[in-house]
């Protein structure tokens, strides 16, 4: 028998792309919505838990959770949550979608998997509202 060790393929001098990081797929913003800056708290649930978190952001198709211990890649939540200046309550379900890969590692993105279409509406018309007074301001 062989000792794996010893196997002549450890020697080989086989060049191996050290960064790579810098493929087409991970360069940019590989998000298609539009996000808005928003700091306000969601209810989330899961199960029997609940949990009260801080936005970062808000698109049309998720959340950014930010300063907060994330659940697992694949999770499915449901979160409700009333925008700035509307009294009427959003609920939607998600599924976490990434964590961050920082030294802290606080954070994690939502993405909607189901919302209404009047809620749907909503976020759209809060997110252009943010990028136009963007622009005027």
């Amino acid at each position: 028998m062989t000792e794996r060790r010893g196997d002549e393929r450890r020697n080989r001098a086989v060049p191996v792309n050290q960064d790579r990081r810098g493929s087409s797929r991970r360069q940019g913003d590989r998000r298609d919505t539009a996000r808005a800056p928003l700091d306000l708290w969601v209810e989330e649930e899961r199960g029997d838990e609940l949990y009260f978190r801080r936005t970062g952001n808000v698109s049309v198709g998720g959340l950014y959770f930010e300063q907060t211990i994330p659940h697992s890649v694949g999770t499915h939540v449901k979160v409700r949550f009333a925008l700035p200046g509307d009294p009427r309550v959003i609920e939607a379900t998600g599924e976490v979608v990434n964590t961050p890969q920082s030294k802290d590692g606080l954070g994690m993105g939502l993405r909607f998997t189901s919302i209404g279409d009047a809620d749907q509406l909503r976020l759209e018309r809060f997110v252009r509202e943010q990028f136009s007074d963007d622009a005027t301001s």
